[in-house]
């Protein structure tokens, strides 16, 4: 360890990390574009300028490593200056364009241009631009304004240090550098919209969010991806009830700073219609009905039924599982488990790559809960037909892509009485339930996914369920209550 003083603030740091880093222990901020804590060092916007007791010169922060006894100054008259020399050079070419970039509000050139920029320019030359690179799609995610670039590579070592793809390089020389795509060479690696993020300014946007909000008119929200079973940290931005994007959250186990394309955009599902209040089968007509109403008839299909069987979900939190053991336990119901394969995702951790192989971000926890893999009573069911069965509930119709089938359907319709949780009206179990309830998306909810290292993490509910529509914990908990009332009028007769 090593005892330096940052600003004036004595802190003990780990000896051989770079100043920006232990400026941090200072609650100090240096500020700086180039660096970045998951990639190589090169040193080149020099932004990031200290002034270190005993140096000539004012050094890179991200370059220069700190030792025992030093004395370092991150803001001063010196330090100061040279920062606004960078600044203008920086701002000679790059466009007045805050008030349509998509980066504004979140962008550290802007912020940084309020610090250290000048309202007046010493240089009356035209702009340097890039014609044909501006809205250029580079990608399936990824849209280009080559105008707003300031050259900092960090695109670049992502696609060479993280994903190994190289699909970005600087092409030109001098003033002309631009960055740029290899020839037939698309940016389309599995974690390509990762770019967009390490971008300190608006040249590089993904398709799916431009101009679709400000961002300080978004809320954020603290979660999991849902999207497979690494269990990466994200932050859920969304306003009035609806997900606009979702942005990795730092985890250096788990994610580090990345996100992959599928989980980041695995948001567009719940952009179908929703079930938003319950519905009950009458004379072969599923119909809008009260929550009373849909309560009885499942009470009453349970108290006549022998053989009971319901298909769990790995999109269930550890406490929902927990509530739906207790109850398909208590009314003696067979439940089982599955999940589909994928990939296998690579995500990135600090240390390690994990593969995500599961469509589902929750199924050892949800299997350690239920007892052990299930998965064959699961697929009997939905291969072999659900004939015999008095009472089959479906947890959650996400619980397989291969539910959507409609030879799937028909064998799980084969039970007697079919009871559905779904949160997309158009899936056709929903279509096909004697009993269908509303459910809940995972931003509606709170609770914790165990991915696959065992990790035990929260999520954090976005926003409350749409129309009528409430969690698994609420609604097995009403399912309970009706069930507890109905057991002593059974028992006087």
């Amino acid at each position: 360890m090593a005892k330096v003083t940052i600003d004036g603030i004595e802190v003990e740091v780990q000896e051989g990390i770079n100043c920006i880093e232990a400026a941090k222990a200072a609650d100090v901020h240096v500020p700086h574009f180039c660096y970045h804590p998951s990639l190589t060092v090169v040193g080149q916007c020099r932004m990031c300028l200290v002034e270190i007791e005993g140096m000539p010169k004012l050094q890179a922060g991200c370059s220069t490593t700190v030792r025992d006894g030093m004395k370092i100054h991150v803001y001063n008259e010196k330090v100061d200056k040279a920062r606004k020399g960078q600044m203008e050079f920086l701002l000679i070419n790059h466009p007045l364009d805050c008030p349509i970039c998509d980066k504004a509000g979140e962008c550290p050139l802007q912020d940084y241009s309020f610090n250290y920029g000048s309202v007046n320019s010493r240089y009356e030359e035209a702009k340097r631009t890039y014609p044909g690179m501006d809205r250029t799609p580079i990608g399936p995610h990824v849209v280009q304004n080559m105008n707003r670039c300031i050259h900092c590579t960090r695109c670049i070592r992502f696609c060479n240090e993280v994903t190994g793809t190289d699909e970005l390089a600087f092409f030109r020389r001098g003033a002309s550098t631009e960055v740029g795509i290899f020839p037939d060479t698309p940016l389309e690696n599995w974690m390509s919209a990762c770019v967009t993020d390490v971008c300190p300014t608006g040249a590089l946007t993904t398709r799916e969010f431009r101009f679709e909000s400000r961002v300080w008119n978004l809320d954020s929200t603290d979660s999991v991806c849902n999207g497979c079973d690494v269990g990466c940290n994200l932050f859920v931005n969304h306003r009035n009830g609806q997900v606009f994007r979702y942005r990795p959250r730092v985890n250096s186990d788990v994610n580090d700073h990345w996100l992959c394309d599928y989980g980041r955009f695995s948001y567009e599902r719940y952009e179908s219609d929703r079930v938003v209040v319950p519905k009950v089968r009458t004379d072969d007509y599923l119909g809008i009905s009260t929550w009373a109403e849909a309560l009885d008839a499942i009470a009453d299909a349970v108290q006549g039924a022998n053989n009971l069987a319901a298909i769990a979900s790995a999109h269930m939190t550890n406490e929902e599982a927990s509530a739906a053991k207790q109850l398909f336990d208590s009314i003696g119901a067979k439940t089982s488990l599955m999940v589909d394969p994928i990939g296998p995702i690579k995500m990135k951790a600090r240390t390690e790559w994990l593969l995500g192989t599961q469509a589902a971000p929750n199924f050892r926890g949800v299997s350690t809960i239920l007892g052990g893999d299930t998965a064959s009573d699961a697929d009997k069911l939905m291969t072999n037909g659900a004939a015999g069965v008095d009472l089959l509930w479906i947890c959650d119709v996400d619980f397989s892509e291969r539910a959507k089938d409609p030879a799937v359907v028909a064998s799980l319709r084969q039970a007697k009485f079919l009871v559905v949780t779904s949160w997309d009206a158009n899936h056709p179990l929903a279509e096909a339930a004697d009993v269908l309830l509303p459910g809940a998306i995972h931003v509606e909810k709170d609770g914790t996914y165990t991915n696959l290292q065992g990790t035990v993490q929260e999520i954090h509910q976005a926003y409350p369920p749409k129309g009528q529509a409430v969690v698994d914990l609420e609604l097995f908990r009403r399912v309970s209550a009706r069930l507890a009332a109905m057991a002593p009028a059974e028992a006087a007769v």
